[in-house]
């Protein structure tokens, strides 16, 4: 489920703090205060829960941010398209920028889904689907064609808060958002200080930029609750989760940076580099994400500004926020249902990659993570060259469903096959369909690498706890583990009947939280006896080869 919206309240700094995070100087000269405004998180008391829906907006504002600048990129007409040398030229170098930002985005992500599994929290590929809008995220998102209002808003969601003028690019902003445009920075400046110790805070060096907006932070979120409901606890920070966490030496390729988190220490490293290579706060502001697409908006010596709108058109005509299914020229449709499928696959491969400890299987998920989005680039430039209503076809960027992965191994391999064999019957349908496909190199290549993949997931599935060779059953092992006492209580108490093999496989991970709980909602409840760890250990071998009937 997707973080919910916040309310922003406005909390009064003294003067002499200086410029903050989304600030307005109220008397400038005077002794007047400035003010902040913070999302009001007091619906979340603890520090870890602070944490949990920080973290949670982050991913998505990552991964929708991700989305919106591959599709600004593939909205770029291609280099055949324009004759004027400027123009290509520009047209090129945004192209350029747009894409090695969007993988940086990818790096980020990883970064924050590390984060939470430090915390013992589950990864999140959560995205805010448009048209709803969050209000900590930095403005609705939209896909829509590169223009100067939408990279106004792009310019103006990485900006650092003491960034000087841009007056007119906040305008045009807001106006292309219809409301002020939040900056992704608040969001990580508000984990740094929920990831800091309250000595650490006060500590930082005098001056230094990164230290002061903690320290103006710190001074208006103590008035939204005291110190202690924001600083997450010694402990809180579980290094035996680093099998699981994003590797950098697989993930990280270029500009790409992404941070296992082992410890507190680690955890600022990493929330202080994501922020600083958006907004470039101490860095390279040139190198930021602000500072390069300032650029592109700007222009410079060697490239043209980005036009406006009324002057020349550098993209074509895609269209804004499209979906499959109201696309009506069949072999533009299938296209991007083929392009759906391979984003679905991504995104599957990414959260099984973070939800297995098995060295062998991370390694295979991330290479087909890759190869997975060296395809959306072919794909998209094949989808504007279609007809699709007035304009031409997209990439639609449609979340999956199921969204998550289940549960268990075997039903996670399972989702990938079916996906794979989906996108197989896809491609076998375009090239049979249209004589433009039936020799298309990208789908033939497509074809013999899905057909491989299969032969891995089914090597997969057969390895020792895949889910074959199943060693347990619900009706000799698992359903023996309850007593009637607490088949009838969890019937009277909640409705579950724990005697049905679909009730308790649909519940599986609940089941196994509740029997391995020390507190108040263990299974069996006090004074009963708590499983023994052999029972314990018997439920969740059941769960791994896959509920075996």
């Amino acid at each position: 489920m997707s973080a919910p919206g916040f309310e922003w309240k406005t909390y009064a700094l003294p003067a002499q703090a200086g410029s903050a995070l989304r600030t307005l100087e109220t008397g400038a000269g005077t002794d007047e205060p400035l003010t902040i405004e913070l999302p009001d998180l007091t619906a979340w008391p603890a520090p870890l829960d602070k944490a949990r829906i920080l973290l949670e907006s982050a991913a998505e504002v990552e991964h929708a941010l991700l989305v919106q600048y591959l599709y600004a990129e593939y909205s770029l007409k291609h280099s055949e398209d324009v004759s004027d040398p400027d123009q290509r030229s520009a047209i090129d170098d945004w192209s350029f920028v747009a894409h090695k930002i969007a993988r940086e985005e990818m790096g980020h992500l990883m970064t924050v889904q590390n984060l939470l599994l430090a915390l013992g929290l589950a990864p999140s590929f959560e995205r805010e689907d448009f048209p709803p809008r969050k209000d900590l995220y930095p403005f609705a998102l939209h896909l829509e064609p590169l223009s100067q209002r939408s990279l106004a808003k792009y310019v103006m969601a990485e900006a650092p808060a003491d960034a000087s003028g841009i007056d007119d690019i906040a305008a045009l902003a807001t106006a292309s958002a219809g409301t002020t445009v939040n900056r992704v920075g608040v969001l990580y400046g508000l984990l740094a200080l929920v990831f800091s110790t309250a000595e650490q805070v006060p500590a930082g060096p005098a001056g230094e930029p990164w230290a002061e907006m903690l320290r103006r932070l710190a001074a208006a979120a103590y008035q939204q609750a005291p110190d202690e409901a924001w600083h997450l606890p010694d402990g809180a920070i579980d290094d035996q989760t680093l099998e699981r966490q994003a590797n950098p030496s697989s993930w990280q390729r270029g500009s790409v940076r992404v941070h296992q988190i082992a410890d507190r220490a680690s955890a600022l490293d990493a929330i202080r580099d994501v922020a600083e290579q958006g907004e470039g706060l101490t860095g390279d502001q040139e190198e930021s994400h602000f500072g390069r697409l300032l650029g592109m908006y700007r222009g410079g010596d060697a490239s043209l500004p980005f036009p406006a709108a009324g002057a020349w058109v550098p993209t074509r005509a895609v269209p804004t926020d499209p979906r499959t299914d109201d696309i009506a020229e069949p072999r533009t449709r299938r296209w991007t249902q083929l392009g759906d499928l391979r984003y679905a696959l991504l995104l599957g491969f990414v959260e099984h990659h973070l939800l297995t400890s098995d060295e062998d299987q991370r390694s295979t998920l991330a290479g087909w993570t890759f190869s997975e989005m060296f395809q959306l680039g072919p794909i998209a430039r094949t989808l504007t060259t279609l007809p699709s209503g007035p304009g031409v076809g997209a990439f639609a960027f449609a979340l999956p469903a199921p969204q998550h992965l289940p549960a268990t191994e075997a039903e996670r391999w399972a989702i990938h096959e079916a996906r794979t064999r989906a996108a197989i019957a896809t491609v076998e349908e375009l090239q049979g369909a249209d004589p433009a496909d039936a020799e298309d190199g990208l789908l033939t290549d497509l074809l013999a690498s899905d057909r491989e993949r299969l032969e891995q997931i089914a090597a997969a599935t057969s390895a020792p706890g895949s889910g074959s060779g199943a060693t347990t059953s619900f009706a000799r092992d698992v359903l023996a583990l309850f007593r009637p006492i607490d088949i009838e209580h969890m019937i009277d108490q909640v409705g579950m009947d724990l005697g049905q093999y679909e009730v308790v496989r649909n519940s599986a991970r609940a089941i196994s939280e509740r029997v391995k709980s020390r507190g108040p909602r263990r299974m069996p409840p006090p004074p009963d006896p708590p499983w023994t760890e052999d029972q314990t250990a018997l439920f969740d071998r059941w769960v791994a080869e896959g509920f075996p009937q």
